[in-house]
């Protein structure tokens, strides 16, 4: 998911309109906003909490596609005339605030809220571009991969603390990581180990301390490497 930030570009007067049309709904933590196979209904707008989108795997686990922050979008298939939900969307927190957006909702936003609608448009067109770059990604060496998802989560849903470095504060298990680089979860704890003994990241599962920059070199060395 894109790092959106949206709402900053909307007015005060915009956004209490849109919660006029669209009114919040809150969940608590397990939640289901929907679940895999559900009508597909709905664009969902996170303003609070981090909800997680996870479909089942070959082998009967789950594998998580991505985690929603703040400001970002889901569901948002719904607008291509997809009839059914792609994948659970489960939340992480509670007091989980989900802004719900059905199609008629959304035609009413277009109408009365043209600025609205049109940063909605263009935030989905970054969409495809974001798209594209995990599809790079996935062909990278597990390593690289397990890296770039550690750094992406840091920075887009983490506190930035100053010097490249971020406080993640997010209940995801090593499997749960490991399925969003496509890697195993053993991979993913032997990389996690050995990110520790570089103080790459530190903490635990539910709050990392994530030297970003490390990540960044640390990745560059290893793509290089896999090219000589």
């Amino acid at each position: 998911m894109t790092d959106t930030d949206w709402m900053n570009s909307i007015s005060d007067p915009d956004m209490q309109r849109l919660g006029q049309i669209c009114p919040p709904r809150r969940y608590a933590r397990g939640e289901r906003v929907y679940r895999r196979g559900e009508p597909a209904g709905s664009l969902h707008i996170l303003l609070e909490g981090h909800v997680k989108l996870a479909q089942p795997g070959w082998l009967g686990n789950e594998r998580v596609l991505t985690v929603c922050g703040p400001d970002d979008f889901f569901g948002e298939n719904f607008l291509t005339g997809a009839a059914t939900c792609l994948a659970d969307a489960v939340c992480l927190t509670d007091h989980t605030v989900v802004c719900p957006v059905s199609r008629e909702q959304f035609l009413e936003v277009a109408t009365q809220l043209p600025h609205v609608a049109l940063t909605f448009a263009m935030v989905l067109a970054r969409r495809n571009a974001d798209l594209e770059e995990r599809l790079h990604v996935m062909t990278q060496p597990v390593q690289v991969r397990l890296a770039r998802v550690m750094a992406e989560l840091a920075v887009r849903l983490g506190e930035d603390t100053g010097e490249g470095v971020y406080h993640l504060r997010l209940d995801l298990r090593h499997d749960e990581i490991a399925s969003m680089a496509n890697a195993s979860r053993v991979s993913a704890t032997q990389a996690i180990s050995a990110w520790r003994a570089q103080d790459l990241v530190l903490g635990t599962r539910g709050d990392y301390r994530v030297n970003v920059r490390g990540l960044e070199a640390l990745i560059e060395q290893l793509e290089l490497e896999a090219l000589e």
